[in-house]
């Protein structure tokens, strides 16, 4: 089980070029994969790409890829003549030199550099492929890393959650019988002040049985099981080895239904402190089910 929040980063060097990347995520539906790169990583940003794809489901991923010379490498002087002869035909024209011939290369550099270019010799395409997948997976390694050791302590922390609101629901199935039993006999009391208030007669059987089929609609005993029944789902869920943030969820709006349900029934007071209990642990494990991949 990981968690969708981690950082990872690698440095490696090739061919006198230094490559960084950092790889940040955070919590997110899908996957949202995010690249920032110089131009002449475009031809292999799709290998970030895939390389990411393959190990992260979900979360909201940004990449930031830097590309830096170290040393010094071969460098290619382009030189634009046209642009030379033009300066050198100015200095002329305006008196200051007899011909061209005569024009120093100082006086043409005073004027302008631009017609002298220095560029580096370009990377070949595979070992630049190369250097950015190395790094990719080294960062992708460290993040992975990351995000499965967050996994773990969210992991431990949902467990013991769990543990506890089992514990509550037990509490709750032991005293579910006294609160209906409270309920019938408020109510039937409730039902015989009315009636003599009344001053009419009525049939105790009936009466009974009116009571009986009111506080029967109170009973929590199928809402305890299903609830039950969810914990041990969301027990195995934790333990699986695979994207599990999304069922995780399903099972948390399952439960939270229940507990409802057992709140908009249950007519004791010790009871429906024990539902606000519940309610309070479900939105806490919620909240921690949204950073699970």
């Amino acid at each position: 089980m990981n968690s969708m929040t981690g950082f990872g980063r690698s440095t490696r060097i090739a061919d006198g070029l230094q490559c960084t990347i950092e790889i940040k995520s955070v919590n997110s539906r899908f996957l949202d994969l995010n690249i920032r790169s110089p131009k002449q990583v475009n031809s292999v940003e799709h290998s970030i790409r895939k390389c990411i794809q393959k190990s992260l489901h979900r979360g909201k991923v940004d990449v930031f890829v830097t590309l830096q010379d170290i040393d010094d490498r071969e460098k290619q002087f382009l030189i634009n003549s046209s642009l030379k002869h033009q300066i050198q035909d100015l200095l002329v024209l305006e008196g200051f030199y007899k011909s061209a011939q005569d024009v120093p290369l100082a006086a043409v550099m005073s004027i302008s550099n631009e017609w002298i270019q220095i560029k580096d010799d370009e990377i070949q395409e595979d070992s630049l492929c190369s250097l950015i997948t190395e790094t990719t997976m080294e960062a992708l390694n460290a993040l992975v890393h990351m995000r499965t050791s967050e996994g773990v302590q969210i992991q431990q922390d949902l467990l013991e959650r769990l543990s506890h609101m089992t514990a509550i629901i037990d509490d709750i199935n032991a005293h579910k019988e006294d609160a209906v039993l409270a309920y019938k006999e408020n109510l039937r009391k409730k039902m015989l002040e009315y009636v003599d208030n009344l001053d009419i007669a009525i049939n105790e059987d009936r009466l009974l049985q009116e009571v009986a089929i009111m506080a029967d609609k109170t009973d929590i005993t199928e809402e305890i099981v299903r609830f039950r029944s969810h914990v041990v789902q969301l027990t195995n869920t934790l333990k699986k080895d695979e994207p599990i943030g999304r069922k995780l969820d399903f099972i948390i709006q399952e439960m939270n239904r229940e507990v409802n349900t057992i709140g908009s029934k249950a007519m004791d007071i010790s009871l429906t402190d024990h539902v606000v209990q519940l309610k309070c642990e479900l939105e806490k494990v919620r909240e921690q089910v949204q950073n699970i991949e």
